[in-house]
């Protein structure tokens, strides 16, 4: 049995690197075009494309680890199938549930490991990828800027929005800054016609001023020519740590930042909250699907009649493309609906565990 168990063992590994690779790539695509873009278009280090590029891999790979398992497992059991080699197991003893534990145990590592992932590496490497844009961004404004990214420190009250950015020639159009000061709730908002980046600077030109009084009524307005505003200005000083976003937090913070803002009377507080639960839920049972996809895998490929690994390889995109829709569901059931986060978010998973249990009974019924 162990010698079975080995052979099972290496047949899946090469299969399923092969189809975490495809859906990585695929998930991937639009990172690495986007800053192969920066790259052509600027004189942005080659180094900090691939940096940016690793750094954003964990929070792939926890997404694609399940779908290129379960995908491994279809074309395997597939396989092995349509050879006859699961039937030559049933016929010398071998029951389902010892055919299915390769594929289950194989899937229960990968779960461990996308646990380690979304817990411990991918908030670190986010919070990488953020230091790298404000180091990148600090001296090299043009590198990273874009369009319609609103850019704050709270710390000094400043912030930023750009409605259209060229790249090429450093310079911005339709450009908003603010600029918060003592107690008043509103800020100095200032419009600009067109900004030009230089070192360490952005030069503004056509300048829009507007101040409001604690009420909210205008209270002054003037125009500038031109303005010049340091680009430090926009970025905290290192004395204080930046508010981290949900995915850079770990799990705890996440859940003291849920229970802080739940009860709050402000809806964009509470919403932020949900925001918050769906991501530790999200944590939780998305590597989960790991183990379910891998001994559903077996199920939906083991059985008598040829079915080809073409069939498998669809078979196995059908039931991925479902589990992420159903998922993206389930998010919108707890922020829109307000369905309890606990009952929708396990929903995708309990519905692969309930068709593994359906196929399992099928298939011993059928034997």
């Amino acid at each position: 049995m162990k010698t079975i168990d080995r052979y099972i063992y290496s047949s899946l590994l090469l299969p399923s690197l092969f189809g975490i690779s495809i859906f990585t790539f695929i998930m991937m695509l639009n990172v690495v075009m986007e800053v192969m873009e920066k790259l052509f278009a600027s004189d942005l280090p080659a180094m900090s494309i691939v940096d940016y590029v690793c750094y954003a891999m964990p929070g792939v790979l926890v997404q694609t680890i399940p779908m290129g398992a379960f995908l491994g497992v279809m074309l395997v059991y597939g396989g092995l199938s349509e050879t006859n080699e699961i039937v030559a197991m049933e016929g010398s003893g071998i029951g389902l549930f010892r055919i299915i534990r390769p594929a289950f145990v194989f899937g229960v590592i990968l779960t461990i490991i996308g646990l380690s992932l979304e817990i411990y590496v991918n908030p670190r490497a986010l919070a990488k990828i953020n230091a790298q844009t404000k180091q990148i961004l600090a001296s090299k404004p043009n590198s990273l800027t874009e369009e319609k990214i609103f850019l704050t420190n709270e710390e000094k009250g400043f912030g930023f929005y750009i409605d259209e950015v060229n790249n090429k020639t450093a310079t911005a159009k339709h450009f908003l800054f603010i600029n918060k000061r003592g107690d008043n709730p509103y800020p100095i908002v200032f419009l600009a016609e067109n900004a030009k980046f230089d070192p360490g600077i952005i030069k503004f030109k056509n300048v829009d001023g507007y101040l409001f009084q604690k009420d909210g009524s205008s209270h002054v307005q003037a125009r500038y020519q031109q303005q010049e505003i340091p680009i430090t200005t926009f970025f905290r000083s290192e004395k204080k740590l930046k508010e981290k976003s949900r995915k850079e937090m770990n799990l705890k913070e996440l859940k003291k930042y849920y229970k802080t803002n739940i009860k709050e009377k402000d809806l964009e507080k509470k919403e932020n909250a949900l925001k918050a639960l769906v991501e530790i839920y999200q944590r939780l049972i998305g590597p989960l699907a790991s183990t379910f996809l891998c001994w559903l895998g077996v199920l939906l490929s083991v059985g008598h009649k040829r079915s080809g690994r073409g069939i498998s390889f669809g078979v196995s995109l059908i039931v991925i493309f479902g589990y992420i829709g159903l998922a993206s569901y389930a998010k919108i059931l707890v922020l829109k609906n307000h369905i309890p986060a606990n009952i929708a978010m396990w929903t995708p998973n309990f519905v692969l565990f309930l068709l593994c249990i359906y196929f399992s009974i099928k298939k011993m019924k059928g034997n």
